[in-house]
């Protein structure tokens, strides 16, 4: 570098010269040096520097607008990436969602093709047996629906191409769902076009034909897709074409083309031309809309879709389809539009079948279709429990409609008019658990598989429930025997403050034993029992140990919570849905047959057409109670029948036949179903009478119920002592029974004051009618062991019909030894009537003060006011003290202040 150039450098990097200008005020004002202004810039600067500002005052602006596009790009971008990540995530979580659901609650394997095809030219055997043991045929199932199978060889190849083109075009091709033709369905479904076409294909169609699940819900839709997936899988596409085509329904009865084919034309599928072809594919989408007969003018215009279909995917020429195109479809006219019912069996052949179906479809996984085809078309045996005797019996008075088979004796008569009362009932052998008879309905029946008021009624039982639910239940429990005292008041109050339960009729008996209380269907006991059991206890021995399934324990109806667990339903038999016949007839069984339970069948084994066991029943009994229990039960119930004044004493085969029957009545407060179950030793019948429309039952006296039960019974037993078959007349009486006499009131041995209970004295025959001992059957260890103390005796002024109390002066000849029965514990907040309300003795202090109103009884100054204990309303009440013959101080005969019951 050469020394001018450093001389240079060095100026240039000298440090400048301090030319601050510093302003003092103290000093003169001085005018800045001239370095110390600047200069004016040359007119060229001034131009270049100009144009440089101009520039960047236009760029400032378009760089602030490429910053704002760039930060809203990016915000832009941040939030699809966003959007997206969380879109992947949702997406992510829904699938798995999903996988979870499918493993979950979708079973996409399908198994209900596996064994569809059955020979049609078989029937099933219905087989009774009879006294010899023989198996006898009784009846035939040639199949319900008509139907006939034809193999795909058989198939005309227009007519497979006629479904394909109309059902489902790419059926060569999908898996067994069509995803294109899916998608459009979800999309329409969704849109505004109002098209809802759906987009099931043949397999599809297939699974839910045979399965008979149509239910829309998206379970089943996705269900039905995984199944078809897996059918595809299992079946070649000529399989399910063929399986296809001979389970559609094609109207008139016909299931399957080759039925069809003969119905509507005559003609065997080889026969078939190509607009009949195109005719039997217009039907399925709605067979009764497209059927060719009824609707004629629907069925043309689907077919001249269905060839136009045909000719558009290149199944038929133009020659053909101008041909057959709105061309007259010639019918078979020999053969008349089937309009007739299914073939009518018996009520108890109706009732088989559906066991028999369920059967199947539990044991072997089958769906109802295959199961319906097994037993229709598999060339079965099926050995029933049936009686025919005693089937024929009930169905003869079954179909008598007139009103006067609804009662008994002299029994004033309702006039038949409008639609009939209905009833249904079913006759069960309690030791095998067989079911002997069943019928559905009165009248002849007409329908084929109509409906079973016997097994498919669920109705109110009514009190017809309480030896089931708790009576019986209370004796194992050692709650009570049939002489346990009960005193038959209300004890507890309803949502209105009222008292409750009420009785029917509507009154209170009082001090009474629990054999009473079941022979005159006492509500009050029933109930105290379920709250001492409690509920929970009541409804599980129901269902539980007696198989009782349409009790529920919870069910949400309309938004409501109901359940069966509650006194009244357990007490009064008021379910939520009511009970079938059958399910009591059943639970019956276990009094007659000595506490043990019988399952009801109605076949003891089935055979398949090889003589292979395909099902079999064999007895199924448990111990519900003990012997002498159910025995003690049974007593009671007998007593229901023969006692006077019990709800079953209109029973008249006990007499006729010198039979022991037992049995118990029952109806519901709104009278509009009416109940009787009973058995004899041999025979247990349960009965249910009322309209199907739930109309009142109030034109009817008595208990039309028992009535039919007892002209079946009497036709059942006048036919065993016609063939002199012998039967049982007595119920078996387990050992350790013993009987023994007891007093009603309390319960206890009875002693001599129990024979002049005053309840039983009748004031104008002056003399005792009755008395408060009773004979009852206890088992061993329960029977009464102490005397009656519940018995007062007093005496007792018959003719002012009052109590003689020690300061009374009655004559002796008016006297007599009468008892009264003590009682410390009634009281109520309001009036309430008890018939035995004048029988009350009340213990009383010394310096107690007799009320001298006549229409009192003497103990009536010990209750304040507002509170009553139960008498009767009106009159002048036995318990009261005698005041025609009283002779006390002035301050005990003063008038006393205490309320009067109104």
């Amino acid at each position: 570098m050469s020394d001018n150039n450093f001389e240079e450098k060095k100026e240039q990097t000298a440090p400048a010269e301090d030319k601050t200008f510093v302003f003092d005020p103290a000093l003169p004002a001085e005018k800045p040096s001239a370095e110390l202004v600047p200069e004016e810039p040359k007119a060229e600067e001034k131009s270049g520097k100009g144009k440089k500002a101009a520039k960047m005052g236009l760029a400032y602006p378009a760089q602030i607008l490429l910053y704002g596009l760039y930060k809203v790009i990016t915000w832009i971008f941040n939030i699809l990436l966003t959007v997206m990540l969380v879109g992947v995530i949702s997406a992510v979580v829904v699938v798995a969602a999903f996988v979870i659901y499918i493993k979950s609650y979708v079973d996409p394997n399908y198994t209900g093709l596996d064994n569809l095809q059955f020979e049609s030219s078989l029937y099933t055997t219905i087989l009774s047996v009879n006294e010899d043991g023989e198996e006898e045929e009784m009846d035939r199932l040639v199949g319900s629906e008509n139907r006939s199978w034809a193999s795909y060889s058989e198939m005309p190849e227009d007519l497979v191409n006629a479904y394909v083109a109309i059902e489902d075009k790419r059926f060569w091709d999908h898996p067994g769902v069509d995803y294109r033709r899916t998608a459009n369905a979800v999309l329409n479904f969704f849109s505004s076009s109002g098209d809802k076409s759906g987009g099931s294909t043949i397999t599809q169609q297939l699974i839910k034909n045979v399965s008979g699940d149509d239910e829309a819900t998206i379970q089943r839709k996705v269900q039905e897709i995984l199944r078809a997936i897996n059918v595809t899988q299992k079946y070649s596409k000529e399989e399910i074409m063929e399986m296809y085509l001979n389970t559609i329904f094609l109207s008139q009865n016909c299931y399957g083309v080759k039925t069809a084919a003969q119905k509507y034309f005559g003609k065997e599928l080889s026969e078939l031309n190509l607009i009949e072809c195109a005719a039997l594919a217009a039907i399925p989408k709605s067979p009764t809309k497209y059927d060719p007969v009824r609707n004629p003018t629907h069925n043309q215009e689907r077919r001249d879709l269905v060839l136009q279909e045909m000719y558009n995917q290149g199944k038929i020429t133009k020659e053909e389809f101008d041909l057959y195109y709105q061309a007259q479809l010639e019918l078979n006219t020999e053969t008349e539009e089937d309009n007739s019912a299914d073939t009518i069996h018996s009520y108890f052949v109706d009732a088989l079948i559906d066991e028999v179906m369920a059967d199947l479809c539990e044991e072997y996984g089958y769906d109802k279709m295959t199961a319906s085809r097994l037993l229709y078309s598999g060339g079965l045996e099926i050995v029933t429990t049936v009686d025919p005797m005693v089937q024929e019996a009930m169905e003869k008075v079954f179909e008598q409609t007139g009103n006067e088979y609804l009662y008994l004796g002299n029994e004033p008569v309702a006039p038949t008019k409008g639609v009939i009362p209905q009833a249904a009932m079913v006759v069960m052998d309690p030791k095998s658990g067989y079911v002997l008879g069943v019928v559905g309905g009165r009248g002849v029946k007409k329908d084929g598989r109509g409906f079973n008021r016997a097994t498919q009624s669920r109705r109110q039982c009514g009190s017809s429930i309480k030896p089931l639910s708790l009576y019986t239940l209370a004796i194992e429990e050692g709650l009570i025997t049939m002489g346990s005292p009960v005193d038959d008041v209300p004890t507890m109050k309803n949502d209105d403050d009222k008292y409750w339960p009420t009785n029917q009729p509507d009154r209170f008996y009082g001090a009474i034993d629990v054999n009473f209380a079941v022979i005159k269907s006492l509500n009050t006991t029933a109930v105290s029992l379920v709250d001492k059991l409690t509920p929970e206890k009541c409804f599980n021995f129901l269902t539980e140990t007696l198989g009782f399934e349409s009790v529920v324990r919870s069910v949400e109806i309309g938004g409501q919570i109901y359940s069966d667990i509650a006194l009244a339903p357990m007490a009064l038999g008021g379910f939520t849905y009511g009970v079938t016949v059958k399910e009591m007839t059943q639970g019956y069984c276990m009094l007659a047959n000595n506490g043990k339970t019988s399952d009801a069948r109605m076949y003891t084994e089935i055979r398949d057409r090889r003589g292979s066991i395909l099902l079999k029943k064999d007895p199924v009994h448990k111990v519900a109670v003990s012997e002498t229990s159910a025995y003690s039960m049974t007593s009671m119930l007998m007593n229901v029948v023969s006692q006077t004044g019990g709800t079953g004493t209109r029973v008249t085969l006990d007499e006729a036949f010198e039979i022991e029957v037992a049995g118990k009545t029952g109806s519901t407060n709104d009278d509009r179903d009416r109940y009787f179950v009973a058995y004899t030793p041999e025979y247990v019948g349960g009965v249910w009478f009322g309209y199907d429309n739930n109309k009142s039952l109030s034109g009817f006296t008595g208990n039309p119920a028992l009535s039919l039960w007892d002209r079946v019974f009497t036709e059942i037993y006048s036919k065993l002592k016609e063939d002199g078959v012998e039967y049982e007349k007595e119920f078996y009486m387990p050992s350790g029974m013993i009987k023994a006499n007891y007093c009603a009131v309390s319960g206890k041995i009875a002693t001599a004051a129990c024979y002049k209970d005053i309840y039983y004295y009748d004031a104008a025959k002056k003399a005792f009618t009755g008395n408060a001992v009773m004979t009852g059957v206890f088992a061993a260890g329960t029977q009464p062991l102490e005397k009656c103390d519940c018995h007062i005796e007093v005496l007792y002024d018959t003719e002012t019909q009052a109590i003689c109390f020690d300061d009374c002066d009655c004559p002796s000849e008016n006297l007599i030894t009468a008892s009264f029965r003590l009682n410390n514990e009634r009281s109520f907040d309001s009036f309430i009537y008890v018939l035995d309300g004048d029988c009350i003795y009340k213990e009383i202090p010394e310096d107690y003060v007799f009320p001298t109103d006549k229409t009192k009884p003497f103990f009536a100054n010990l209750y304040e006011n507002g509170t009553y204990f139960g008498s009767l309303p009106a009159g002048k009440p036995r318990n009261r003290i005698c005041m025609e013959h009283y002779r006390g101080s002035e301050e005990k005969g003063e008038e006393s202040t205490e309320q009067s019951e109104e």
